[in-house]
């Protein structure tokens, strides 16, 4: 079936990103996968994808593109990483950690990445109308 190919479509992993009105962007902390050391990364939150980048509005060649149809789950994660002001967005099989420098940032990217998930299964479900409400 065509399905992987849809996917694939849709979100762009290398070259120029086209960034457009980012709902939040600023610098986080992740921890890499494999090595698990912290590194600080430049966060953009577009639409329902969330992108991270080696520098600062230079929207080239993400180190992270993170589909928020996928991952659909984002809570603080402190009593895992002990790290103060951390977070992770996760799927059934998967997370990523990323540490705020401050809590109020920490709430903040919680809240956008929680609505963005939320608009993202609303696209993916458009088709689902409910008007029995009356």
């Amino acid at each position: 079936s065509g399905m992987s190919k849809v996917v694939e479509s849709k979100l762009q992993t290398t070259g120029k990103i086209k960034i457009d009105k980012p709902q939040k962007e600023g610098w986080l902390e992740k921890q890499s996968r494999f090595l698990k050391t912290w590194r600080p990364r430049w966060f953009v939150l577009n639409g329902t994808i969330l992108y991270s980048f080696k520098k600062e509005k230079e929207y080239v060649n993400p180190t992270e593109v993170i589909d928020l149809t996928v991952f659909t789950s984002v809570k603080s994660s402190e009593e895992y990483t002990n790290r103060k002001n951390s977070f992770d967005v996760y799927s059934k099989n998967m997370a990523y950690s990323m540490v705020a420098k401050t809590s109020g940032e920490k709430e903040d990217w919680i809240r956008h990445i929680g609505k963005a998930i939320i608009i993202s299964r609303a696209t993916f479900q458009d088709d689902y109308q409910d008007d029995d409400s009356d």
